[in-house]
């Protein structure tokens, strides 16, 4: 039966599609592999850049790519309306329906033998023991190597084309936390503000939230709470707006933090000392410095401030691109070398946990690092000048 042919959904272009299957060439070719497999949807996504329905939580993977060296990707996938839409909307040309996950091994083997990869290097980025156990049983003398330094290596550094599209990206995050500040009122639910927030990216064209909007009032702001909840937001509160965009396949990321009234001292100093971790953060972003110098910066400035208690858990912040939260993170002991072309997300907080009439702060600039520095991607998007009242640097 004939199709008509369509561009992939929220496609990335011709110019990118070969630059992306060439990086993947590339890649195989410098660390002797002889085939890579992927799970993962956003992998299966960047190498096909057929649109496998966004980025979701799901337990079981729902798409899988083999792609032998100097070959074409073949694509597997469970949902029946695939069969039409990868025909019409990918060039794929062996695309194979999976059955239930716990097959996926047998599938995978079909695979590799029409190809002849019965043995030698193949790069995996995720393979659950059960698959792992049926391919080794099939091919013992097959090596299976971990992809996933090899991948940071080849996506951090972006493409002028992925640059554009970040750009865009970021534009619709930051525009989406802009209708959250105007929305952030008393009286409001927290997750009432993330629908005019999401409203605002999805006008302006973005595919999806690649996360939970966040927007977290009173105690909720004190525990950094991932999502937006029922809660009525009060009175003299501070409220933490966390939130993404994608355009075609590229993430924003962009967070802010408001008062719904007259701040107390002990907020604005609070987000005081976040705005000056961000700063410090950002000085530090230049080629030639660290992940985990960025990182120590913010932090270093947060527990000279008294905060140390109440500093951010988890990254400073991370990499932008396919998916979120891409490798290499902004933290300890991350000792990737910044380069001019990669895009990032800064974003340390100050949380007091156990302060919740306090509560919490964050906010989060994407930057592009340049030859000496970094230039300012979210630039458009300010900072609450009431908690910022009083501020000598």
């Amino acid at each position: 039966m004939e199709f008509w042919k369509e561009e992939p959904s929220y496609y990335g272009g011709d110019i990118l599609h070969e630059v992306k299957k060439a990086k993947i060439q590339k890649a195989m070719e410098d660390n002797d592999l002889d085939a890579i497999l992927l799970l993962k949807a956003e992998t299966v996504r960047y190498a096909t850049d057929f649109y496998v329905k966004g980025y979701r939580p799901f337990y079981e993977p729902e798409y899988l790519a083999v792609i032998p060296k100097g070959g074409e990707a073949i694509v597997g996938h469970t949902s029946g309306s695939d069969n039409y839409r990868i025909v019409i909307r990918s060039d794929i040309k062996d695309h194979r329906k999976l059955p239930g996950f716990s097959k996926w091994g047998q599938e995978v083997i079909k695979i590799f033998r029409d190809y002849n990869i019965t043995s030698g290097r193949v790069g995996v980025e995720l393979l659950p023991f059960q698959m792992y156990e049926e391919l080794k049983a099939e091919f013992p003398g097959m090596e299976f190597v971990d992809i996933s330094s090899i991948w940071v290596g080849m996506t951090a550094v972006k493409h002028p084309e992925e640059i554009k599209h970040l750009r865009v990206a970021v534009k619709m995050a930051v525009a989406g936390t802009q209708a959250a500040i105007k929305a952030v009122k008393p009286g409001v639910t927290e997750y009432e503000v993330a629908a005019e927030c999401e409203y605002a990216m999805r006008k302006m064209g973005s595919e999806m939230e690649p996360f939970v909007t966040n927007i977290a009032s009173g105690p909720n702001s004190a525990i950094f709470e991932r999502i937006s909840t029922e809660r009525v937001i009060g009175e003299n509160e501070m409220v933490i707006i966390d939130n993404g965009a994608v355009y075609r396949g590229y993430t924003g990321d962009v967070g802010r933090s408001v008062c719904t009234g007259k701040p107390t001292d002990l907020q604005k100093r609070m987000y005081q000392v976040n705005y000056m971790a961000l700063q410090e953060a950002l000085k530090t972003v230049k080629p030639g410095n660290t992940c985990a110098d960025v990182d120590a910066a913010a932090r270093r400035v947060i527990a000279e401030e008294g905060f140390g208690k109440y500093e951010h858990k988890f990254a400073t912040g991370h990499q932008l691109g396919y998916g979120l939260h891409g490798a290499p993170s902004i933290n300890k002991g991350v000792d990737f070398v910044l380069q001019p072309g990669m895009v990032m997300a800064v974003e340390p907080r100050v949380t007091m946990f156990d302060r919740p009439e306090v509560g919490g702060t964050h906010m989060e600039q994407n930057i592009l690092v340049t030859e000496d520095g970094y230039e300012l991607l979210s630039d458009e998007l300010e900072f609450d000048e009431a908690l910022m009242d009083g501020f000598k640097g």
